[in-house]
């Protein structure tokens, strides 16, 4: 009988232990927000998945287009884990992939989490030495993120690095326009092309969005006055489209346009910079970008080429 009891609380005891070891660790993995990456992708998180595939041996190019290369390799690695083998970088593809990177370590993982940090507004060197520049910036976004700031760069990290990188997840129009606001790869003006100054600038725009409220319209030229509240649609698009690319934006609900434009709907916006360089029929970028508006769901893409589009990009997504 004694025996009994000592084997039945001895087994009680290790399912407890178990469980202190274990629990914590299981929900901190449901609660990591991990973005999708999938074939056609670009931009960081796309340079992040293969330079995560890179570091455990997978031969692919590093350089943050997710093609057939990056598509066979991802498979690969699903169906070594024991996963489906779909090609699509989800949650549970990203916890058995993450590469944990600290202080003094010097490999091309440090590269793609300098570039997420540099994403994320902080001001670093992307040259794959984790030195204490890089510690700094990576206590800073765990504190940031309510993180323990121990500068090891593990799944937590990494997820909050790299989820809801278009915006997704639950975010609301007003976190959105605040990781707009406060991206370092997308700049915002403080005064119209028509050099009419007023409340309804693009940085205006996503500042009243940022703090909750809605965009304003101008009051001149054929411009309605008023206010509207911008779409998660196009506040989502913008995120994405920094991923590839640092762009400036001249106009969104502002501005004089077309009396029907979709500006004064909320769900335009007008790029005339991209990576540094004005917009022109020249410029290199000036293409992919159309083609990437186009794909995150924009249907009225117009650029160099098309009447009174010259010097920028509009992207506009459909009306609510």
């Amino acid at each position: 009988m004694h025996k009994r009891w000592a084997f039945w609380f001895s087994g009680l005891t290790i399912a407890l232990v178990a469980f202190a070891s274990f629990g914590p660790l299981a929900r901190g993995v449901a609660a990591r927000t991990w973005a999708t990456v999938s074939n056609g992708d670009t931009g960081d998180n796309v340079y992040t998945v293969q330079a995560m595939l890179k570091q455990r041996g997978y031969s692919l190019t590093v350089d943050g287009d997710f093609g057939p290369g990056t598509l066979s390799a991802v498979k690969s690695f699903q169906s070594s884990k024991g996963l489906s083998a779909d090609g699509v970088v989800g949650p549970n593809t990203w916890e058995q992939l993450v590469v944990v990177v600290r202080s003094g370590d010097n490999n091309i993982v440090v590269n793609a989490l300098q570039r997420q940090l540099r994403k994320h507004g902080h001001s670093l060197t992307v040259d794959g030495d984790f030195g204490a520049g890089t510690l700094s910036a990576v206590k800073s976004f765990q504190s940031s993120k309510g993180l323990g700031a121990d500068g090891i760069v593990g799944a937590d990290t990494w997820a909050a690095l790299t989820g809801n990188a278009s915006g997704g997840g639950g975010s609301t129009r007003a976190d959105l326009a605040r990781t707009i606001r406060d991206s370092s790869r997308i700049a915002l003006a403080t005064i119209h092309t028509s050099g009419v100054s007023d409340s309804a600038t693009a940085r205006q725009n996503i500042v009243d969005t940022a703090n909750g409220g809605a965009a304003r319209r101008s009051s001149y030229g054929n411009a309605p006055g008023g206010s509207v509240n911008l779409a998660a649609s196009l506040l989502n698009g913008m995120i994405t489209l920094s991923q590839s690319w640092s762009y400036s934006v001249s106009e969104i609900a502002g501005g004089s346009h077309s009396a029907n434009s979709r500006h004064y709907a909320g769900v335009a916006v007008d790029v005339n910079v991209i990576n540094g360089s004005h917009v022109s029929a020249s410029h290199p970028n000036q293409q992919s970008f159309r083609n990437k508006c186009a794909n995150l769901g924009a249907t009225e893409v117009l650029g160099p080429g098309d009447s009174g589009h010259s010097t920028h990009i509009h992207c506009a997504w459909p009306r609510p």
